[in-house]
């Protein structure tokens, strides 16, 4: 399932509406969808280098723009939010990261954003959290 998901999101960077769909994409993962967008942000990069900035920009703000749906679903949707972190296999830590968050919140968002770990982890943590959302923000754009 996740491979046929995967190759179609491939396909997508070779679309005529490659560039809004890598928005699609980077939103939606920052907040419930399995497939990063770097499946399609290097190939359309490798195709077009002179874009690369543009398409770094567009990803970027669609996924900080997910990642606020990723923080609405753990702030007012905490039940939902709980299931979709048991459905990724996090539930088991969660008080290991909640005890995380409140010491090392800003750097747990900065680092893991960084990271290959689902972004969705963190937004969703975030809310459930209630983390500084104008930070929580901050830290998403960088």
């Amino acid at each position: 399932m996740l491979r046929k998901l995967y190759d179609w999101v491939f396909s997508l960077a070779r679309h005529r509406h490659a560039t809004r769909s890598l928005a699609v994409v980077s939103f939606a993962e920052s907040s419930f969808f399995p497939i990063p967008p770097d499946v399609m942000l290097a190939p359309m990069v490798l195709a077009k280098p002179e874009r690369a900035y543009f398409y770094a920009a567009v990803c970027t703000i669609a996924s900080v723009l997910g990642g606020l749906l990723g923080y609405a679903i753990g702030y007012f949707l905490e039940p939902l939010g709980l299931q979709m972190l048991a459905w990724l296999g996090k539930a088991d830590t969660f008080e290991t990261s909640k005890a995380l968050f409140q010491q090392h919140g800003a750097w747990v968002i900065l680092i893991k954003g960084l990271t290959p770990i689902p972004f969705k982890l963190i937004t969703i943590s975030s809310g459930i959290f209630q983390f500084n959302l104008a930070l929580f923000i901050a830290l998403c754009v960088v």
